[in-house]
């Protein structure tokens, strides 16, 4: 079952774009898309009492969601600024997006899911290089993004970042107008009320 979440989108239009490129090598970067926070800062920084009937109740998850069109309702999303992303722990075959969303890569995220080993813990030049991601700071295949994590975990046994990091498939919203009507259904709205129009321009 993927997860979700609602991020601030990473580019060129932020002001630490170029600083983050000429420090990790990424010069084929275009954004970056992951849930690491120091990167990609949360849309939502504290719960509400509606939060927990819909979000994830497991260690480091209080900040993941079950639906996304709950997130839509949440936030005052807007595509240039903001991407919904829907997160596959773990995934043991290549990830498939769900209706609505378009695959980017697969992250490897560090021990508390919390942090990217991939993109915000420095360089490992034995293991794989910037050339290695694509052009959202992703891997393209699940099994390169495998084989990293565990070079990653073997020559780093004892740094609590690395010796249980591990891979996520991420993909993000790309429904912003076929899913119009649902998310209004989702705020209370009832069906004759839905103008015509709003889930069609």
């Amino acid at each position: 079952m993927p997860f979700y979440s609602a991020q601030e989108r990473f580019t060129a239009a932020n002001p630490g774009w170029q600083k983050y490129i000429d420090w990790s090598g990424r010069n084929s970067a275009v954004e970056i898309i992951t849930f690491d926070g120091m990167l990609c800062s949360p849309l939502i920084d504290e719960l509400t009492d509606e939060d927990w009937q819909h979000n994830i109740r497991a260690d480091n998850m209080a900040y993941f969601f079950s639906e996304y069109v709950y997130l839509l309702t949440r936030i005052s999303f807007d595509p240039a600024k903001h991407n919904i992303l829907e997160l596959t722990q773990r995934p043991d075959c290549n990830v498939v997006p769900t209706d609505s969303f378009q695959f980017c890569g697969y992250d490897i995220m560090d021990s508390d899911d919390s942090i990217s080993v991939l993109l915000n813990c420095g360089e490992f030049p034995n293991i794989f290089s910037p050339a290695d991601t694509n052009s959202f700071g992703l891997l393209d295949k699940l099994g390169d993004a495998n084989r990293i994590a565990d070079n990653i975990r073997t020559a780093n046994p004892d740094e609590h970042h690395c010796r249980d990091c591990r891979v996520w498939g991420i993909a993000r919203y790309a429904g912003y107008q076929c899913d119009a009507r649902e998310v209004r259904l989702a705020r209370g709205f009832e069906m004759e009320d839905l103008s015509p129009g709003l889930g069609d321009r």
